[in-house]
């Protein structure tokens, strides 16, 4: 004790000494183990590199890079998702609605419709209501049921309206996916539900797609027309399938007094000269046509044998119609998608509909 008491300044660097050893040497193995790591990790990417050099294709070399291309291509398809994401249109509809203004536009747009289907001299069933019945009916609506209904009356009226330019001769009915708790199935005349179906939307990572369909009455050329109007419609309307039932049921006599008439909004019987002039634009003639001499018992005689050898038969047509809603790439990637954003491509889509608040988006694919 009395030598460390004479030597004190001796023992306190001493240990200085010692603790600066110690720490030297934990220094020296954290090192000695980071060395490790990054060794290993070093070892792990050559690997990778071999790896890649025997593959095929080869990453390329000197002039041939190939990843490079890969990049480049990437892009091309990039661009090309762009372009077609244009095509896509979504059908415009009014996003700030509430129940009540729900109610006027659905009262307006079954309006719209019917005069429609009358002025072009078209039949409908009675009082068709363009699968919104029970909607018609109502005075209030679920709050998250208005935009999901507002959306299917709107493409509801747009495919509609591709039919009544078509002039086609009658539409039977059609039948839409149920995104209420109000659109409950009923039996319909045909069988069936009378406004909805059994098919469900399906929707992934790109987009919602709801079916709908179509069941109308007319001859090849109206059923070219209608064709016509889809492709050429601006909006994403996808024909899925196509039935046509040619039987004798479906039989029309363009000599019967009575054709054309029925259903509300449409035009009153009339004849088969009149009908023809009002569904083909030649109302404008009649004006300053003389009044005909009804038709002796000659002409009677030779209508009625025409209506024997002439048998017009134009066929039902059941067609089934997707509409495809594209999804916002931004609330894909918050949910965990895969998307890949196009360069230059606007941070959310308006029109797109939120998968996760569309109740008609309730099936995956």
């Amino acid at each position: 004790m009395d030598w460390i008491k004479k030597n004190l300044a001796l023992v306190v660097i001493g240990a200085v000494a010692l603790g600066a050893l110690g720490f030297a040497g934990f220094f020296l193995w954290t090192k000695m183990q980071d060395s490790a790591k990054v060794t290993t990790e070093l070892e792990d990417q050559d690997q990778k590199l071999q790896t890649l050099a025997r593959m095929k294709p080869h990453p390329g070399k000197g002039k041939v890079d190939n990843i490079a291309a890969a990049k480049e291509q990437e892009q091309k398809l990039q661009d090309f998702a762009k372009r077609a994401r244009e095509m896509f249109v979504p059908v415009p509809y009014p996003t700030n609605i509430d129940s009540a203004s729900f109610g006027l536009l659905l009262a307006d747009t079954v309006d719209y419709l019917q005069r429609k289907a009358g002025r072009s001299g078209i039949k409908i069933p009675d009082g068709y209501a363009f699968t919104f019945e029970a909607q018609r009916k109502s005075l209030t609506f679920e709050a998250n049921a208005v935009v999901p209904l507002t959306r299917a009356l709107t493409e509801v009226k747009a495919i509609s309206e591709i039919l009544f330019d078509a002039k086609i001769l009658e539409l039977d009915r059609i039948r839409r996916v149920s995104v209420a708790s109000q659109d409950t199935p009923s039996l319909g005349p045909m069988g069936g539900t009378s406004d909805y179906w059994t098919r469900k939307p399906t929707t992934n990572d790109l987009a919602i797609i709801i079916p709908y369909e179509f069941t109308f009455r007319g001859f090849s050329s109206e059923l070219q027309s209608v064709l016509e109007g889809l492709a050429r419609s601006p909006h994403s309307f996808l024909l899925k399938n196509l039935v046509v039932d040619t039987g004798e049921t479906n039989n029309v006599d363009l000599f019967d007094p009575n054709a054309g008439g029925g259903g509300e909004g449409n035009m009153p019987a009339m004849s088969p000269q009149m009908m023809m002039m009002m569904r083909y634009g030649l109302r404008g003639g009649m004006r300053g046509m003389p009044a005909m001499p009804p038709p002796d018992a000659a002409t009677q005689a030779a209508q009625a044998d025409a209506a024997k050898i002439v048998s017009e038969k134009p066929f039902r047509v059941t067609a089934w119609v997707d509409v495809v809603r594209l999804s916002d790439p931004n609330e894909v990637r918050a949910k965990g998608g895969r998307v890949r954003r196009t360069p230059g491509e606007p941070g959310a889509d308006p029109a797109a509909d939120a998968a996760a608040t569309d109740p008609a988006a309730g099936v995956a694919n």
